[in-house]
């Protein structure tokens, strides 16, 4: 804004002095000489004055005449040169290629290129190309992450296979699943089958040693359950740890106690399961023991049939330890019951920290 009124105020300036130049041309200012300079104002006041002060006229009076400076100057007559003159235009059409012309000549030399349709037996319906795939990546507790895709493939069948473990899962809309297993040696190997293709993984478990770990594997609809009975807990107290209290991976990590993982998809063909108990070893803060136990619950779907089942326990300095076991379980008569399988997995027997 300050700028803008500067501007304002000198184009005032400017046509004050250029309207006071205009009007001495024009003869509307008169021009003094140097001797009527010197003439004091109030002479030219009293020349001004009408000759007779108290008379009045109706009529106009006449313009005061030019001085003879201004009038006699001579007029200067004002020249304005003729423009040329200019030709008549002339539109002329531009000489550019047209998009007709030597048409055949350019048809005749383009080879023909049938087109192919695009191969979609390599695609998914997302545009995700065929294939598995499989991923694994360390976790804290001696986890491990595997990630399992084929986009060809939603809803399959999976088998997973780690130091004797045998489990079974299914993908998912999009022909992946993901999952986090307990590990039992590390490296740890995992084998991924679905149908006749198989992939294999590799992944170091940093923490493996920090953990003591046993497991129960079953096939069909067995049921089984794995329970561990911590620093003298009985059956429904805090420390009983199972299925149905699971504790966690918190709970490991701070040395407070252990947890259980449940594995597996039982809703796929010829399902197989595992539940897996790791309990902290560098981290524990109390001395006592583990007792772990494994139960069969008696059910319509499996009571009467024979099981084959598994254990695996982890050895600090050796592989992992397999036992195959093999049972019948109770008749129906005996549904609600459970079957105590005593004396197959070895008590924890911690020391503190």
């Amino acid at each position: 804004m300050p700028n803008r009124q500067i501007i304002r105020l000198a184009a005032m300036g400017l046509m004050t002095v250029a309207g006071g130049f205009f009007a001495v041309q024009a003869g509307l200012v008169p021009v003094i000489s140097g001797d009527e300079q010197a003439t004091p104002a109030r002479q030219a006041v009293a020349i001004s004055q009408p000759s007779s002060p108290s008379g009045t006229s109706d009529t106009a009076p006449d313009m005061m005449p030019l001085p003879a400076s201004v009038a006699d100057a001579p007029v200067t007559p004002t020249h304005i040169p003729p423009l040329p003159d200019t030709p008549d235009a002339v539109l002329m059409q531009p000489d550019l290629p047209q998009p007709g012309s030597a048409l055949s000549d350019r048809m005749a030399s383009t080879s023909d290129t049938p087109l192919t349709a695009t191969d979609t037996q390599n695609v998914s319906a997302f545009g995700l190309p065929c294939g598995l795939t499989v991923t694994a990546s360390a976790e804290p507790a001696a986890m491990v992450a595997l990630d399992i895709m084929d986009p060809c493939q939603p809803a399959a069948r999976i088998v997973i296979e780690h130091s004797g473990l045998t489990l079974t899962e299914a993908t998912d809309a999009m022909g992946l699943l993901t999952t986090d297993i307990p590990v039992f040696e590390t490296p740890a190997f995992f084998t991924i089958r679905m149908g006749e293709v198989a992939q294999t993984a590799r992944v170091t478990v940093p923490d493996l040693a920090e953990y003591d770990r046993v497991a129960v594997a079953w096939e069909d609809a067995r049921d089984l359950e794995l329970h561990a009975l911590e620093f003298g807990a009985d059956y429904g107290e805090p420390g009983h740890i199972w299925a149905g209290n699971t504790g966690s991976i918190a709970r490991a990590e701070t040395g407070t106690g252990g947890f259980v993982t449940r594995l597996g998809n039982d809703g796929v063909e010829a399902p197989m399961m595992a539940e897996i108990y790791t309990f902290p070893r560098d981290t524990l803060t109390r001395e006592g023991s583990v007792r772990i136990l494994i139960e069969a619950p008696v059910t319509h779907r499996n009571c009467g049939l024979p099981t084959i089942a598994r254990t695996i326990e982890t050895d600090p300095e050796n592989p992992a330890t397999v036992t195959e076991l093999t049972f019948t379980l109770p008749d129906c008569d005996a549904v609600g019951d459970y079957l105590v399988l005593q004396n197959l997995l070895q008590d924890l027997r911690l020391a503190a920290n």
